[in-house]
């Protein structure tokens, strides 16, 4: 969830930039975190974050309760990601869980082949598990991914879920069941992660990765630059260990916390706003 200081928000709302600062601070890591695994692209999430951060600060005066301006905030990013945002780089592949399984079936071939050294070929592994976690939740379509995202992934309970979708428990219950049953069964049957039978294995996908243009030699797409990326074999080991019905949950969970300086930018737009001046096109990109 997005914390936001009530004080900070009504000394924002009377026009104090340190405090308008520390609001965007605040907001910007959580948005960030949810537009990455809602879009999967690291360059239309922060598109998309900027976009939020903007909504986010240009609405607070209408902010009635400043005690609820986090649970409020989470709701504009929620509603800008699912009916707002035009199509992303990687929904427009228009991946369902048989298509996607077809393509992890391609090209597999063993690490020696990449050509990588062993620090670069250990963080390429890495980069491979997060961009999987990632292209598996666009495989469900939007109202599903954010409610296995909020309930599986960030683990808003069933009541904070339903209030930032806008909709009845009773609602958000069958959405996340439904992702669940998905997500859960593509995994339980092609992910080494988190079955020990299942085909596909992280370092067996570099090769076919680096050649499709997915990863990068020595330029983290994901990893360190964007968050801490736990070990793979730390990750397997742990996930392994639970139960069938929650490895899926425990293999999303493992991404790492993703940063990003988005608000930066975004102040620099918000005060091009009130000096008048039309936005650099508004975006990153």
């Amino acid at each position: 969830m997005i914390t936001l200081d009530p004080e900070l928000v009504l000394a924002a709302r009377e026009g104090n930039r340190a405090a308008l600062e520390a609001v965007v601070r605040a907001a910007e890591r959580p948005v960030y975190n949810l537009a990455l695994r809602m879009l999967a692209n690291r360059a239309d999430a922060e598109d998309a974050t900027q976009e939020i951060l903007v909504k986010i600060v240009t609405r607070l005066g209408g902010l009635r309760e400043p005690a609820a301006a986090g649970g409020w905030a989470m709701r504009v990013a929620a509603r800008h990601l699912v009916r707002e945002r035009r199509r992303g780089r990687v929904e427009a592949l228009r991946l369902d869980f048989g298509a996607f399984a077809e393509d992890l079936a391609e090209g597999a071939a063993p690490g020696h082949e990449s050509g990588l050294s062993e620090a670069e070929y250990a963080l390429a592994v890495k980069e491979v598990r997060i961009g999987c976690t990632l292209a598996m939740l666009v495989c469900l379509s939007r109202d599903l991914r954010i409610a296995y995202i909020l309930g599986d992934v960030f683990e808003l309970t069933e009541t904070e879920a339903a209030a930032v979708l806008e909709i009845a428990p009773a609602t958000y219950r069958q959405r996340l069941k439904r992702a669940r049953d998905r997500v859960s069964a593509f995994v339980a049957k092609g992910c080494g992660v988190a079955s020990a039978g299942a085909p596909c294995r992280c370092d067996r996908r570099v090769v076919p990765a680096l050649a499709k243009g997915r990863i990068a030699r020595g330029r983290p797409v994901f990893g360190p630059e964007a968050g801490t990326a736990e070990d793979p074999a730390r990750v397997e080991a742990r996930v392994q260990a639970l139960e069938e019905s929650r490895r899926a949950a425990a293999l999303m969970r493992a991404t790492p916390d993703f940063a990003t300086e988005v608000g930066a930018l975004t102040l620099q737009v918000l005060d091009r706003l009130q000096g008048g001046e039309a936005p650099p096109g508004g975006s990153l990109h």
